[in-house]
């Protein structure tokens, strides 16, 4: 095998990979078209009439990963870049063969042009391989600030993973109460309202609900002593990923129109709570309830609130259904307790000054 460092879990994935990657690409499974209804003619075809910013989004960062663990499996560790051409063919090969079988999914549309950005994706994927073991030492640096910001044992990762859940669901470009029923707000915070009755409330009350929500989740996992520095980088962090989930999306003559003036308020109002010594002192009673208030806010105000109307077939579709479940899976991780793990002390009086 190429690589020396866990060549079977790599191929392993790999494979796994592929798996969804056919899976995500032929869905739905059935209603197949005869095998004589198939022709190239769509190799020749001209570009689409609409090209939208999240179809080629999808199709490049699904295809980053397979392009990196092509790389992996078919390269030397010190030879990597020999790998780039061969895995970026068969990254093209794997591509056609997907979009040759669509023609026969009514359901589906074959493109041309889903072959290129799939084969840059790939190509994207090989040359971020080449830095593999700079990767891998980023990881372990990763692995000692998980250690020293937050719990030890398994609830703590598990919850971890949650909040690289709802980092993805940001694509869905609206809050996680509001994914599903509330219209995306797209008025520049540059832009003031000439009158109170165009602020958008629901919009306010939704991004303000959903970041308490988060920053009580996350700061149930940290150490103590790790509450202000912890809540500021979040903070942070969400709001530079919905900057970026606009921008990914969104023509960027309104990508900043997310981070509009009642985002930004709502921001504020949710750092001022968290920041209440009442509420740090409850933060796991406050995770508790903002999480089940989206939920039932979910199930009265929208229409189906487990599986979202949104096809899951591309980005903004399969973060609309990850926004539809984290509230549940949140909630579940904090009512379960970890067996033998020491409870999480209540912060001191001074905690919020570290």
């Amino acid at each position: 095998m190429a690589n020396q460092e866990r060549p079977n879990t790599l191929l392993i994935v790999l494979i796994g990979y592929l798996c969804l990657i056919a899976l995500g690409s032929l869905y739905p499974l059935w209603d197949w078209r005869p095998l004589s209804s198939w022709s190239p003619a769509f190799l020749s075809e001209p570009l689409p009439r609409y090209i939208t910013r999240t179809d080629v989004t999808t199709n490049l960062l699904i295809y980053i990963p397979l392009g990196y663990l092509l790389a992996l499996n078919l390269g030397q560790p010190h030879w990597r870049n020999l790998a780039i051409i061969p895995a970026v063919l068969l990254g093209l090969a794997f591509s056609l063969t997907m979009e040759s079988l669509q023609l026969l999914l009514p359901a589906r549309f074959a493109s041309n042009l889903d072959i290129f950005l799939n084969g840059l994706g790939t190509f994207i994927g090989g040359l971020l391989s080449l830095h593999h073991g700079r990767w891998l030492r980023g990881g372990k640096r990763l692995a000692r600030w998980r250690h020293d910001w937050f719990q030890a044992g398994s609830r703590a990762d598990l919850g971890l993973w949650l909040l690289l859940l709802w980092a993805f669901s940001q694509l869905s470009l609206r809050p996680l109460p509001g994914a599903g029923w509330l219209k995306l707000h797209l008025r520049p915070m540059d832009v003031p309202p000439s009158s109170l009755d165009q602020i958008n409330p629901d919009w306010l009350l939704a991004v303000s609900v959903e970041i308490v929500a988060v920053g009580a989740f996350m700061t149930c996992l940290l150490r103590p002593g790790r509450y202000a520095a912890a809540l500021l980088l979040l903070f942070i962090s969400a709001f530079m990923l919905k900057l970026l989930a606009a921008t990914l999306l969104l023509k960027l003559s309104v990508a900043g129109g997310v981070l509009s003036l009642e985002t930004v308020l709502a921001f504020v109002i949710a750092l001022w709570l968290l920041l209440l010594y009442p509420v740090s002192r409850r933060r796991r009673e406050v995770a508790l309830f903002t999480l089940a208030g989206i939920i039932l806010w979910r199930l009265f105000s929208v229409e189906s609130p487990i599986l979202p109307e949104r096809s899951v077939l591309n980005l903004v579709g399969m973060a609309s259904l990850v926004a539809a479940f984290w509230p549940w899976l949140a909630l579940g991780l904090l009512l379960w307790p970890e067996r033998g793990a020491p409870p999480t002390p209540l912060p001191d009086s001074d905690e919020l000054d570290d």
